[in-house]
Formats: C-alpha cells, sequence, structure tokens
C-alpha cells in the first residue's frame, strides 16, 4: 500500500516538476527571445504613388510564429505564419478532410435517391392505370324544399287594452289640489323676491369693497417688491465681485502650487530619470539597421529644397544611412527604395519598468500627485 501511495507522490511530483519546467522556460524565452521586425518599401519612376509596394513582417521564436503584412496595387493583405506555415494553408487542409467524407455520402444519396425516384415512377403508372371512382357526397344532390319551410307563417294578433277610461278619471282627481298649491307657492315667491333683491345689494356693495382693498394691497406689495430689488442690486454686486476674486485667488494658488510642484528638486529628479530611460528605450526600440536611396522631384524647386531641408533634419536618426538624391529639373519625380531591421529584447523592456516602479523619486512625485500636498507633506 505505501508503494502504491509512494508510486502515485512520485508521478505527481514528475508532472508538477515538467509543469514548472515549461513556465521557466517560457519565462526566459519571452524574456531573452528577441521580438524581430523587419520592412521594405519600393517605388518605380513610371508607378504612382497608389501603386507602391512595401512589406513588413513581425516575428518571434526564431521565425516559428510571424505576422506578415503586404501593400499591393492599393491594397493591404495580412497573413499569419506557424512555422513557416501560413495559416489559411492550414485552414484550407482541415477542409479537404473534411470533405472527402463528406464527397463519399453525397454519392450514396444521389444513388439512393435516383432509386426512391424510380419506385415513384413505377407507383405513378400503376395509380394511372386503376379505374378511377367517384364518391358523390349527399351536399352534391339538388336540395329539395323543405316542408316546413312551406308552412305559411301565420299573422300575429295586437292585442290592445283600453285604458282611456281610467285616465281621464285619474286626471280628474289630480288637477282640483294641484290648482290650489300653485296659488299658494306665487304668494309665497312675490314675499321672497323683494327680501332677496335687499340682500343681493347688500352682498354687492361689500364684494366691491373687498376687491378694492385687494387691489390696493397688491399694488402696495409690488411697489415694496421693486423698491426691495432696487435695494438689493449693491449687494448682489458686491457678491458676484467677491465670488470672481475668490475664483481668480483659487486659480492662482493652483498654478502656484503646480510651479512648486515641478520645480521641486525631487520632481526634477524623477522626470530627468524618466527622460533618460525613454532615451534608452527609443535606442532600443529603432532599427538597428536601415539602408535606402530616395530620388525625388517637384515642378517648383523651392518645393524640392524644403522638401530636402526637412530630411536632412532625419541625419542624426538614420546616421546617414539613406542616400537622397534632389533633381531641380522641374518635374515631379518620386522613386526610391528603404529597407530596415530591429528587434525588441523583453528583459530590457522589464528592466526599465523595474526600475521606474522601485524609484523613490518617482513614487514621491505619485504620491504628492494623489494627495496634492505642498511644502513637504502639509496638504492643501
Amino acid at each position: 500500500m505505501l508503494h502504491i501511495l509512494w508510486l502515485i507522490i512520485k508521478f505527481i511530483l514528475i508532472l508538477l516538476g515538467i509543469i514548472a519546467g515549461l513556465i521557466f522556460l517560457v519565462l526566459l524565452l519571452l524574456l531573452f527571445c528577441p521580438v524581430r521586425y523587419r520592412a521594405r518599401a519600393e517605388k518605380e519612376r513610371a508607378v504612382g504613388i497608389k501603386e507602391i509596394e512595401a512589406f513588413g513582417e513581425v516575428s518571434w521564436l526564431f521565425h516559428g510564429i510571424a505576422v506578415k503584412a503586404f501593400f499591393r496595387n492599393g491594397t493591404p493583405e495580412f497573413e499569419f505564419y506557424i512555422l513557416g506555415i501560413s495559416f489559411s494553408r492550414i485552414k484550407k487542409l482541415f477542409h479537404r478532410k473534411k470533405k472527402k467524407p463528406h464527397s463519399f455520402t453525397t454519392g450514396e444519396s444521389e444513388k439512393k435517391r435516383s432509386r426512391s425516384g424510380n419506385k415513384k415512377q413505377k407507383n405513378k403508372k400503376e395509380e394511372s392505370q386503376k379505374p378511377s371512382v367517384r364518391i358523390i357526397n349527399e351536399t352534391d344532390k339538388p336540395k329539395g324544399i323543405s316542408r316546413d319551410s312551406q308552412k305559411d307563417t301565420e299573422p300575429e294578433k295586437n292585442i290592445t287594452f283600453d285604458i282611456s277610461k281610467s285616465e281621464d278619471d285619474n286626471r280628474t282627481e289630480v288637477q282640483e289640489p294641484y290648482v290650489q298649491k300653485t296659488v299658494q307657492t306665487e304668494k309665497m315667491d312675490e314675499n321672497i323676491s323683494d327680501s332677496d333683491l335687499e340682500n343681493q345689494k347688500e352682498n354687492r356693495f361689500i364684494s366691491l369693497i373687498f376687491e378694492i382693498a385687494g387691489r390696493i394691497k397688491k399694488a402696495v406689495s409690488g411697489f415694496g417688491t421693486v423698491i426691495r430689488k432696487a435695494l438689493g442690486i449693491p449687494s448682489r454686486i458686491f457678491e458676484k465681485i467677491q465670488n470672481i476674486r475668490l475664483t481668480i485667488k483659487k486659480f492662482c494658488g493652483k498654478i502656484n502650487w503646480y510651479k512648486e510642484f515641478i520645480d521641486h528638486p525631487r520632481t526634477r529628479e524623477a522626470i530627468s530619470f524618466v527622460w533618460k530611460d525613454a532615451k534608452k528605450l527609443l535606442h532600443h526600440i529603432l532599427p538597428t539597421r536601415l539602408t535606402g536611396k530616395i530620388t525625388f522631384g517637384s515642378e517648383d524647386p523651392a518645393i524640392t529644397g524644403t522638401v530636402l531641408a526637412v530630411m536632412g533634419m532625419t541625419i542624426p536618426f538614420h546616421k546617414n544611412a539613406i542616400a537622397v538624391n534632389p533633381l531641380f529639373d522641374g518635374e515631379n519625380v518620386l522613386e526610391g527604395e528603404v529597407m530596415l531591421k530591429g528587434r525588441i529584447y523583453g528583459v530590457i523592456l522589464l528592466k526599465m519598468a523595474a526600475e521606474l516602479y522601485f524609484n523613490k523619486n518617482i513614487k514621491y512625485v505619485i504620491h504628492r500627485w494623489r494627495h496634492k500636498e505642498v511644502n513637504h507633506g502639509e496638504r492643501e
């Protein structure tokens, strides 16, 4: 039993060692195996600008993994390569493998379809030879006239009741007390109308007095608000002037803080350190080999001279590796060829990143910027 457990533990340790070794190997490749790039551009004199031919490649792991870009006839193309084999070619191989069994099955299916088609044709012939039988439904028969419909509809009998006598009797009984009530109500209305007129006049007079008093009150209150606003104008102007003064003061304070922040010795040291690392990084990333020859000219000799002056400013970068031949013949000419190569090591990028991260001056600058510190630790 212990022997079996020891074998299992041994197998697990071997697997862990292999995995750790593979991870370590990948890290070493990422750090010490460079990413290489190269590019080439070419243009002939008789060809237009859109017909420039260009080529670019970025590779890693000794050209085992590469990405290539082509520019031909004004159209760009990209291709991915693994161990020198293009990704499109690998796709075609997989599609071919899938199509082979599919083609075999399609042949069998076509044979089955032809057999089933022959059977269907035979069945159709047999059906056509059989005598046709017609089934007549009951609905196809001529419809006869139903006996129930022939019955005559009997006229409806209207029954009326004579109620005229009873209505006349009720009317005569109701008319006598109604006349007496109307006379009494007319007398009451005359007495009430006189008192109502007097009350209405009094109410109108009171409502007029209240309306006049309300209008006077509104006029007085409006005049008071106008006076208040007029008296409040100077105070508002003074408040706005104070706000403007405070904003200017804050703006000037921020400018002074930024000036002190930049003029601080630790900030200056951090800026100089970043600038040195940036120059090192550019020197490492820029191409190590650059060659070429360019011939150009323009109808206006002044334009040719300005272009030549601008290209002369690029000599410190390519160290006069590109030969420039200007033409002052009064023709638009552009031809030439440029080639470049370079590489980037991961270990150098990691080294620069570690130096920036562990630098005390950069940490101080980041901390002061986050907390807006002034005068060595005093916050605003």
